[in-house]
């Protein structure tokens, strides 16, 4: 019998959790619960006597679990594995949940909650209590996990630093008595809470990637480009992506997201080396993607400074394995100083004559500047017949291939208005396929799988 299940979508945390409790501990990627609990639960061996669900899953997902694994393993104690959060008391009343761990919680914080909870699930007769000889086993199965660590010292990941965050207590169920001398399963916090979601750290050797979205004019489609370039990359590298609205004055991510950020641009750029401090400005997307929002305000402009915002994108290429940046149009301080960071620079650009040849005055300054980043990509916005311009009419003016044709399409518009993202809100749309491909050729793993499209867009089909 495995004693402990972990049932997540973080990596990090799984690893933390594999080196603490070795061969007693059995996971299941969070990914196999896109298809449901029963999907999830048939990768379970044996009878598991606590389940910790978390981090990255929803309430809904763990609401499933729990109830699937309820009636599978009757007595089971759950754990879910998150951050105290304004919404935890209608977690406990939406759900039978015995204790709740923040992510952070030092090894020996979670050694003792899951000791306590074992220890009150058999002192309420909800478990039978583990035998000598399961006990023997663990440890024998744990000696045998030691010695392979040994032989491959770099399986294992480097003990988290720092002690950061507590268990959550959560009250027994209404007539139940806690056992005598613990404090119930879970402990009174300490320390207040990390922000909600876990940036997957950067693994030694993974190049990160800083990708400028650039127009040479406002209404290219430049903004929409940036959202779904960031969406796409994110359903490889979930919580791997940020996108940085630097249009500095009249960027609106924000607004085309639907989100209602706390803090902006302007309170990013001043806070220096803090990791922590710069992960708890930023605002999270559902698709699994943070966004620096644009500042609230044209004036608060100035208190970004363009050699601030090259030192951001530099800070954050460090913390995410890719940045996107959407700039200001036209090639202004902030966009060059942007360029001067880029990998890839992907512009952006429409079907009028106007635009082509801005775009190839462009091309011809950032020659000179040497500032064309060495992975190009232009996409064709807005594509249609009957326009006197043809793809290849627009390359010649340009002076350079079009690498993505995306086609006029209202989705887009619908997309916006939704605040979802054109690849997440229809899947089938031309335009999405479109920008996919543009998607593809920064990342070619990105790969439009059932189990990576977001739940939204398996909803709209």
């Amino acid at each position: 019998m495995t004693s402990y299940l972990l049932v997540s979508r973080s990596a990090e945390y799984e690893s933390r959790l594999r080196r603490l409790l070795g061969a007693r501990l059995q996971v299941v990627p969070g990914e196999y619960v896109t298809f449901g609990p029963d999907a999830a639960l048939r990768q379970v061996d044996g009878g598991p006597r606590i389940a910790l669900l978390g981090p990255l899953l929803s309430y809904e997902e763990t609401k499933a679990l729990i109830a699937e694994l309820s009636e599978r393993y009757p007595g089971i104690g759950f754990i879910v594995v998150r951050e105290q959060r304004s919404d935890l008391e209608d977690w406990v009343d939406g759900m039978e949940i015995h204790a709740v761990l923040s992510p952070e919680a030092s090894d020996s914080t979670t050694e003792s909650l899951l000791e306590r909870l074992d220890e009150w699930l058999v002192t309420s007769g909800r478990l039978r209590e583990r035998t000598q000889a399961e006990i023997d086993a663990e440890t024998r199965r744990d000696e045998i996990a030691d010695v392979f660590a040994m032989l491959a010292p770099g399986v294992r990941a480097e003990e988290s630093a720092g002690d950061v965050g507590d268990a959550v207590r959560v009250e027994p169920e209404q007539g139940e008595d806690e056992a005598e001398g613990t404090a119930g399963p879970g402990v009174e916090p300490e320390t207040e809470p990390e922000p909600d979601w876990v940036i997957p750290p950067m693994g030694r050797g993974i190049r990160s990637e800083v990708v400028v979205v650039a127009a040479p004019k406002g209404g290219q489609g430049k903004t929409t480009t940036a959202i779904n370039l960031s969406a796409g990359l994110a359903e490889v590298h979930p919580n791997s992506v940020v996108l940085v609205d630097a249009d500095v004055q009249f960027g609106d991510i924000a607004n085309a997201l639907d989100l209602r950020p706390q803090y902006s641009l302007a309170d990013v750029v001043g806070v220096g080396d803090d990791e922590v401090a710069m992960k708890a400005l930023l605002t999270r997307h559902d698709d699994d993607f943070f966004v620096v929002a644009a500042p609230p305000s044209p004036e608060l402009a100035d208190e970004i400074p363009p050699s601030e915002l090259g030192v951001l994108i530099r800070r954050l290429a460090t913390m995410f394995r890719y940045v996107v940046v959407d700039t200001t149009p036209g090639l202004g301080e902030h966009t060059l100083v942007a360029l001067e960071q880029a990998t890839d620079g992907v512009f952006v650009t429409n079907m009028t004559v106007p635009s082509l040849r801005a775009l190839r005055k462009e091309f011809e300054l950032l020659v000179d500047l040497d500032l064309v980043p060495s992975n190009r990509h232009v996409i064709l916005n807005f594509v249609e017949k009957n326009t006197g311009i043809l793809p290849k009419d627009a390359a010649r003016i340009i002076g350079a291939p079009i690498d993505v044709e995306v086609p006029r399409s209202i989705g887009a518009v619908l997309a916006s208005n939704a605040g979802v993202p054109l690849i997440h809100n229809d899947v089938r749309d031309p335009a999405a396929k479109a920008i996919r491909t543009a998607v593809q050729r920064i990342e070619p793993a990105a790969v439009p799988t059932r189990k990576r499209i977001h739940r939204k867009a398996r909803a709209a089909q």
